[in-house]
């Protein structure tokens, strides 16, 4: 069983974002002063700059090959990938403070997004289904992904109720300044939904669990580095991290990546 290959347009965005983010990584990297920022922030930016180069494109590029050679196992690590673009690219275009590759970061967000949609309302979801349900425990996936949606609200929640309740900054906003509350927007008010709703639709076995719990998947697998580089810099640089924290902005990826590789293994990689 197949999956449909990507259409010419999703092909040509997909190559847009291969290119521009090869770009962007490397004015980041080697162009003085491209970034605003200094010191820590400066070194956090760079080392997302590393994981996009040598994990995020790489891996997309893969993805796509495959995926318009009709592969199942292709499609998805494609759309992981596409997710994870997406992901990271929010922060450079809501967070990053303005540079002359301004408008690539909107170009990059837009074609992120838009190309994942596409390509997600695309794929026929009983045909993944079909290619892999037989080989999966739906109980284990499911509980993965509902134990990462609890911990990851556990997580944020814990740092921003309790300063809620004594009328102080969460711990990220009091450290790297109002931008960070990026991050609690996006993983309490994307990220957290996703990963519930699909904990149950695969628990109950419907077709677009399969989909999305295997993009949400790769997802982990590639953001896994960006979230291990960034606490490396922040440890360097004398961050206090609080160990719930610590422990659950690495963890669950790390365990998300050997899930989606025993996923993806239980996909063909058939071709037309």
């Amino acid at each position: 069983m197949t999956a449909s290959s990507p259409t010419r347009w999703e092909i040509a965005a997909s190559a847009a974002i291969l290119g521009l983010a090869t770009v962007s990584s490397g004015l980041g990297l080697f162009r003085d002063g491209h970034y605003v920022e200094s010191g820590g922030e400066l070194l956090r930016i760079q080392a997302q700059d590393v994981v996009i180069a040598v994990v995020g494109v790489p891996v997309l590029g893969v993805g796509l090959w495959y995926a318009t050679r009709g592969s199942v196992r292709g499609r998805i690590v494609w759309l992981g990938s596409l997710a994870f673009m997406a992901y990271m690219w929010t922060h450079y275009a809501f967070v990053v403070a303005y540079n002359e590759f301004f408008l690539g970061y909107i170009a990059l967000f837009s074609l992120s997004v838009f190309t994942l949609l596409s390509g997600i309302v695309r794929t026929d979801a009983s045909a993944v289904a079909a290619t892999v349900s037989n080989g999966l425990s739906e109980r284990t996936y499911a509980g993965f992904l509902a134990v990462a949606a609890v911990g990851l609200a556990g997580m944020w929640l814990s740092d921003i109720v309790p300063a809620l309740a004594t009328g102080d900054l969460p711990s990220g906003i009091a450290q790297f300044g109002a931008e960070a509350a990026h991050t609690y927007v996006i993983d309490l008010g994307v990220l957290v939904p996703a990963l519930v709703i699909s904990a149950i639709w695969l628990r109950r076995k419907r077709p677009w669990g399969y989909v999305s719990g295997g993009v949400l998947l790769v997802f982990a697998a590639l953001v896994a580095p960006a979230l291990t580089a960034i606490t490396a810099v922040d440890l360097r640089e004398g961050v206090t991290i609080s160990t719930p924290i610590l422990v659950g902005t690495i963890v669950p990826p790390l365990i998300g990546a050997l899930f989606a590789g025993t996923y993806l293994a239980n996909l063909p990689s058939n071709e037309n």
